[in-house]
């Protein structure tokens, strides 16, 4: 019997482990981007075959048109959800993403509702939270020294589960298709975060700019050591 040739199996993927390589790139869309982090969930990856077999469940990068820091994580009901990050100096550091003024027209995948302060201290494949080379590469903090760094971004961010999308946690295909869901995949979430970038700098690049449109601002509803 002739042999199987094992040169391209797959090798089991680890819970929550971090596949991004130094140099990978990601085809997402039409493009391909550089990971810096690449995440399988399993307790949130959807049971079954569906629109999501192949996705990952986390996907971080630094968006090259903006600079901003992005994340797309799968929630536990298994859909996903886009997230960008802005520094203490963005006009909108710190507001609630309903306090945002309307006339801004931020508007990723029918509007926000994710607002919060970097979660640096939960579980790395699941954290909303600036990607660091060094929590990238996985490396400790030397021995005796304390994390002396905090990360002051403020994320904004968006859910797939809306009405009209497919939520995978009891997913029933013959009634998704009469009702109209449609399931938000990895690469619709990364064009509607990607969008949420541009608007995001947009915001900030007009408020540093005389000839950019006015921001008249108030303090923000929520701060981050408040949230």
């Amino acid at each position: 019997m002739p042999k199987k040739n094992p040169g391209r199996a797959e090798a089991p993927v680890k819970s929550n482990t971090n596949l991004a390589r130094p140099a990978q790139r990601f085809a997402i869309g039409d493009t391909e981007i550089h990971p810096l982090q690449l995440y399988r969930n399993p307790e949130r990856h959807p049971r079954g075959a569906g629109p999501w077999t192949g996705e990952p469940d986390k996907l971080a990068w630094i968006d090259a048109a903006t600079g901003l820091s992005c994340i797309i994580l799968r929630q536990a009901n298994g859909t996903l959800g886009g997230y960008v990050a802005v520094a203490p100096n963005h006009p909108l550091w710190g507001f609630a993403y309903d306090a945002i003024p309307s006339e801004l027209d931020i508007s990723a995948h029918r509007g926000l509702d994710y607002s919060e302060s970097c979660r640096q201290y939960e579980r790395e494949s699941i954290a909303i939270c600036h990607v660091t080379e060094r929590r990238r590469s996985g490396r400790a903090h030397p021995a005796g020294r304390e994390r002396n760094t905090s990360d002051e971004t403020w994320w904004f961010g968006f859910g797939c589960d809306k009405p009209g999308d497919l939520v995978p946690d009891g997913y029933k295909p013959p009634l998704h298709r009469e009702e109209g869901e449609v399931y938000r995949s990895m690469a619709y979430v990364y064009e509607e975060t990607r969008s949420l970038a541009r608007s995001l700098k947009a915001i900030e690049d007009g408020s540093a700019s005389s000839n950019g449109v006015p921001l008249m601002l108030g303090a923000p509803d929520t701060k981050p050591d408040e949230a």
